[in-house]
């Protein structure tokens, strides 16, 4: 059964949200997890592809989007050597074998690891994930709707934790 992990923030901008957001898929990225960015639109897809790229000054997390952005792209081709020759050495995170999505369509493809929600809607494709990181923002109305996805999550027997950060 999937497990609901919800991580309360006290984050009130989009751009410390995504970096969160980023560090928490780096940490199940290196115990070699597929991961799937759940986005809200295109708009916040392309943001998080680009900082996946950018949120470590001498690191990158391998990713693929539904639609890659320029930005991404041009970061990887011109980094891609360099980053994997530092990387491979320093054993980083381009070395493990688990897989990167974003998207905003909710369509998880094949990955069934971990599933960082980072919309205030339930994901329909929850349930095919061994866990789903609730990344919920410090503000009240954001703290309102992750309520509302905790009691449909708990109402439907799934076993959950909250982390207070």
């Amino acid at each position: 059964m999937t497990k609901i992990d919800f991580y309360i923030t006290n984050i009130n901008t989009l751009d410390d949200y995504w970096n969160f957001a980023c560090r928490l898929t780096e940490k199940a990225f290196r115990k070699q997890c597929d991961v799937y960015l759940h986005t809200a639109n295109e708009e916040h897809m392309a943001a998080v592809d680009k900082l996946l790229w950018t949120f470590r000054p001498n690191s990158f997390l391998p990713h693929s989007s539904e639609i890659s952005s320029e930005i991404g792209s041009e970061i990887s081709s011109e980094n891609s050597g360099k980053e994997s020759e530092d990387n491979s050495k320093n054993g980083d995170a381009a070395s493990a074998t688990g897989e990167i999505l974003v998207a905003c369509s909710g369509d998880p493809r094949d990955h069934h690891d971990v599933l960082v929600n980072l919309t205030e809607q339930t994901p329909e494709c929850f349930s095919r994930f061994t866990r789903v990181a609730e990344v919920v923002m410090g503000t009240d109305e954001a703290k309102a709707k992750s309520r509302q996805r905790y009691k449909y999550y708990r109402d439907r027997g799934y076993p959950l934790e909250v982390h207070n950060l």
